[in-house]
Parts: C-alpha cells; sequence; structure tokens
C-alpha cells in the first residue's frame, strides 16, 4: 500500500470520524422536539423535514467543489472551510438562552450544510481517487464502517446524554468535533487545477443526466432506501408503544452501530472475491452485490414485523442492520462507478442526494402515517408502514436488468 493510499484511507476514516460523532447529538435533538418543544409525531417530522431539507441539494454543492476551485485546488480549501463554519454553528447553538422553533430549526439548518459541504467534498475525493485505483467500493466500506464504528459509543452515548444532560451542553461537547474535517483536509495531496474546472463539470454534469441507466439507478436506489417506518415513527413506537428507555433506545443505536460496523467489514472481505457455494465459483462483484441485496432487503424488511421487546429488537438491529450497510454500499459503489470524468462531486452527490431523499420521503411520510393512525392501534399503524416498505422494494427489482451492472461487461 503506498504512502499516497495510506494518507487517504485515513482522510477518509477522519472526516467519518467527524460525521459520526456529531451523532451524539441526535437523540438528544429528538427529545428537544418532543419534550422541550413540545412537538408531536407529525409536527416533529416536518421540523426534521425543514432542517434536513439542504441534503437533497448535495449535487449544487458538489458543482461548488467540482467547478469553483479556490486557489486552484477542488478540494481542500473548502473541506477547511466547511470545518470551521460547522463548528460555529454548534457552538452558537449551544449559547443559546432558551431554544424556540425557529432559531433552533435555523441553526440546526445551518449546521447540516457544513456537515453536507464535507460529506459531498470527501465523495469526490473518492471518486476521483477510487475510480483511479478501482478502490471506490474499498474507500466507502471505510468511510461506512467508521462512521458505524463511532455509532457504537453515540447510539448508547447519546441516550445518557438525553438523560442526563442539557441540550446546551450537548450542542457544547460536539462543537469541536468538525475541526477535525478541517485537518483530515490536509492530509489530501491535491495537486492546482488546469484551467477550464467548470466547463468540464458541466459536460460531465450533461453526460450523467443523459444516461437512462444513471436514471434506473437513482429510481433502484430510492425505492430500496424507501423505508416509512424508521426514523421518527419509529421513536416514537419505541418510546409510546413500546415503552422502551431513552437508554434503552441509545443502547440499540449502539447495536446498530455494531452492526454496521459488521457490515461494513463483511463488504471489504468479499468486495470483488472469489467465493464458492454449493460447488459453484462466483465472484461477488458490485452488479451481483446489488441484485443480491436488492432481493435480501425485502425478507429484511418484513422481520421488523415481530420487533416488540428488547431481545427480539437487539436481536433484529444486529442482523438487519449488518445486512442493510452491505446493501447499501453496494449500491453507492455503482453510483460511484457511473459518475463521469470531471464531474466526481456533484455526480456522486446527485446520487446520495437520491438516497437523501428517500430517506426524507420515509420520515415524513412514515411519521405523519403513524401520527394519523397511532391513537387507535400503535402496532398496526407500525405494521402497515412496514408492509408499505416491503412492497415498495419489490417495485425496484425489475430495474435492475437497466442497470449495466459491472459484472456483465465483456
Amino acid at each position: 500500500m503506498s504512502e499516497r493510499a495510506d494518507r487517504l484511507y485515513f482522510f477518509f476514516a477522519t472526516v467519518y470520524l467527524a460525521q459520526g460523532l456529531i451523532g451524539v447529538a441526535y437523540e438528544p435533538i429528538s427529545y428537544l422536539l418532543k419534550d422541550g418543544l413540545g412537538l408531536g409525531p407529525g409536527e416533529s417530522a416536518t421540523f426534521i423535514a425543514w432542517m434536513t431539507l439542504p441534503f437533497l441539494f448535495k449535487p449544487l454543492i458538489g458543482l461548488v467543489g467540482d467547478a469553483l476551485p479556490l486557489g486552484g485546488r477542488r478540494r481542500v480549501p473548502w473541506l477547511v472551510l466547511a470545518g470551521i463554519a460547522t463548528s460555529a454553528g454548534w457552538m452558537t447553538l449551544a449559547t443559546l438562552p432558551e431554544y424556540r422553533y425557529g432559531p433552533t430549526l435555523f441553526l440546526l439548518t445551518g449546521v447540516n450544510v457544513g456537515v453536507i459541504f464535507a460529506d459531498v467534498l470527501c465523495d469526490g475525493v473518492m471518486v476521483e481517487r477510487g475510480k483511479a485505483g478501482d478502490k471506490t467500493g474499498l474507500y466507502q466500506a471505510v468511510q461506512i464502517g467508521t462512521l458505524y464504528a463511532c455509532a457504537l459509543a453515540t447510539g448508547f452515548g447519546g441516550g445518557w446524554l438525553a438523560q442526563h444532560a442539557s441540550p446546551r451542553a450537548v450542542f457544547g461537547l460536539v462543537g469541536g468535533v468538525p475541526l477535525l474535517v478541517a485537518a483530515g483536509a490536509l492530509l489530501v495531496p491535491e495537486a492546482p487545477q488546469p484551467p477550464g474546472a467548470a466547463r468540464r463539470t458541466l459536460e460531465a454534469a450533461r453526460k450523467l443526466l443523459a444516461d437512462r441507466s444513471a436514471w434506473a439507478l437513482a429510481a433502484v436506489i430510492f425505492l430500496v432506501n424507501f423505508i416509512p417506518f424508521q426514523g421518527t415513527a419509529f421513536f416514537f413506537y419505541q418510546n409510546d408503544a413500546l415503552h422502551f428507555s431513552k437508554v434503552l433506545i441509545g443502547a440499540l443505536s449502539s447495536l446498530d452501530g455494531f452492526a454496521g460496523l459488521a457490515g461494513a467489514a463483511f463488504f471489504w472481505r468479499f468486495y470483488n472475491r472469489e467465493v464458492t457455494v454449493v460447488g459453484k465459483t462466483f465472484r461477488l462483484t458490485p452488479g451481483r452485490l446489488a441484485r443480491l441485496s436488492a432481493l435480501a432487503t425485502i425478507p429484511m424488511t418484513l422481520a421488523y414485523l415481530v420487533y416488540r421487546e428488547p431481545f427480539t429488537a437487539g436481536f433484529l438491529t444486529i442482523v438487519l442492520g449488518a445486512a442493510g450497510v452491505a446493501a447499501r454500499l453496494s449500491l453507492m459503489d455503482l453510483a460511484a462507478r457511473s459518475v463521469p470524468e470531471g464531474g466526481e462531486a456533484a455526480g456522486f452527490a446527485l446520487f446520495m442526494s437520491v438516497f437523501n431523499l428517500a430517506a426524507w420521503a420515509s420520515n415524513t411520510v412514515g411519521a405523519k402515517t403513524y401520527g394519523l393512525f397511532a391513537p387507535t392501534g400503535p402496532h398496526m399503524a407500525m405494521a402497515t408502514l412496514i408492509l408499505v416498505s416491503a412492497a415498495t422494494t419489490s417495485l425496484a427489482l425489475p430495474l435492475l436488468r437497466f442497470i449495466p451492472l459491472p459484472d456483465r461487461d465483456p
């Protein structure tokens, strides 16, 4: 492994370490909305929808990084600015004398803009360097593995902080974390860009938008990741219907982190490797992994119908969480391989915005539906949302044949 490769792996781990550690604030934010601002499921979902709306505009941020270099460099200066600005946003939240709907929403939205900048530009480095060395899947496994490794601590830690610390203390605690992004950016070996970056970026965007297979892949990503029973609806279901404690919910988040780390490790171990099953040897290429993961997602989703008590919840969180991360990585790798040269950050961000659109729509639709029907039967409301999720995933299966999967190439 070369020195440059070592530095890139460390860079990806550092940026996603920062993103993962910020996750310690997510559960306290949920309780701030529920108990501090007095919001119900639908109102909380609306708040979160506005707060996370910038995630749908990742491609625009990617265009900035691809087409508008600072000092002749496309990634490093923007990453440094993103880390400093995001840190300032968290510190401002920590100093608010009281939390009211408008100012809190404004600042949390601003913080998310900084997170998006760091994420999109980091992914731009991943696509650009990963395609050159055929390591897009490995780089993403490091990113996602680091993110879920952090969740091991931040899940339980977030539950503990929600129980014992004020939101102000939590925001102050995470305020310095984004500076890791600024420090990590200095590890990226980036040469000055030649003139014409904007023209190359626009040409890459045109190619991507004209590619029918890219649209098919985007549709598959949305359908597989439209999971309305997760998010805010699941949070209220755990609290009000299953009566899980704050610490238990945090512990389940930590288990989800362990599951995600295991899924990323599985993907790393078998990515593009040959395996033998029942005497037949075949290679687990990105395309084959995408097909298998889409098929496996349906029964995995239906398994949540028996999610009732702590033991079952823990078991399903580990098993299904690991499989879900491996599935996500396979689709992300196909997305990275589909991005034209010159528009790495914007192109990959376009696919990632589909992931975010699916999460945004899932959370909003699921929470509002659950809030409407939960008073008369929370278990039936949750079961309905689980069935809708499985049915939506099944719609993605016919679309896979329109995607030129890498293992079909001559």
